[in-house]
């Protein structure tokens, strides 16, 4: 089946979305996955934030969505009249995105593209690029993620915006919580499901660590399943991301850090 969605030929990092595709879904509830979606609602604590971003994009313009996912920022945005591409690093994720948006969203393109490629695959400059969903951990090492930010960067339109969200890494490797379990559980297609974070955090900071993200799944038969899904993440601080932006070629222009919050995004803006 054609997705109408371009690939890029650079090695792709560890894909730990490909199983997670079909399970991703999941972790959000229903005013989130569900047409027409929340603008930022894959980045929690600052959804305002995106949207007051988003507000200032003229109707019409190209947005780029560079952490698709399973394509929910990325149909808020379509609703909202914008030019909407929504790329992501891994196939099974944008193939999922590319299924779910069909219908509501049929004019977003999907671009399975890691970020430094995305100068060299996408013909255009965008108004708004949002990394969001807590992306920026898998880019690994410092000079990666400059090399990823650069990329945007090189798609971005000189009187663009970029917003990137992060965990509040600093906070996680503080609190080291061992099991964290979802606070609802979600009801879709007859199915129940609760998902549980099992996180290995290491003494250090900022040693990598992995969540094991399990999915617990009661069928209509009574029957209990189960599915598991390990990623790892490199932890950064948001003075560190902070500085890798401006070595990309940004300036930060806002935020919604707070030391004692989860999570956080910061907006910025090109050089």
């Amino acid at each position: 089946m054609d997705l109408g969605w371009l690939a890029c030929d650079a090695q792709p990092m560890p894909d730990y979305y490909r199983d997670l595709a079909s399970d991703y879904h999941w972790l959000f509830p229903d005013p989130i996955v569900k047409y027409p979606g929340i603008l930022g609602g894959t980045s929690p604590g600052s959804a305002d934030l995106v949207e007051a971003v988003a507000r200032e994009v003229k109707p019409g313009a190209a947005v780029l969505d560079c952490a698709c996912g399973i394509g929910t920022d990325a149909m808020a945005l379509a609703h909202r009249g914008f030019r909407v591409t929504a790329s992501d690093g891994s196939p099974e994720m944008v193939a999922e995105a590319a299924r779910r948006l069909r219908t509501h969203a049929p004019d977003v393109e999907f671009v399975r593209c890691l970020w430094q490629d995305l100068p060299a695959t996408l013909t255009r400059e965008y108004e708004l690029v949002l990394c969001l969903g807590n992306s920026l951990g898998h880019a690994g090492s410092h000079e990666a993620m400059v090399r990823a930010l650069r990329g945007m960067r090189g798609v971005l339109s000189p009187t663009g915006t970029l917003v990137v969200d992060s965990r509040n890494w600093e906070l996680l490797y503080r609190e080291r919580p061992r099991v964290v379990v979802a606070d609802e559980v979600r009801r879709r297609d007859g199915i129940r499901s609760w998902c549980v974070y099992v996180w290995t955090i290491p003494a250090a900071f900022p040693e990598p660590c992995q969540a094991e993200v399990l999915f617990l799944l009661e069928h209509p038969d009574g029957a209990v399943t189960h599915r598991r899904h390990p990623i790892d993440f490199q932890p950064f601080t948001p003075a560190q991301l902070e500085a890798r932006l401006e070595e990309a070629g940004f300036t930060v222009t806002g935020g919604s850090y707070h030391p004692q919050r989860p999570r956080y995004a910061l907006v910025a803006r090109p050089n």
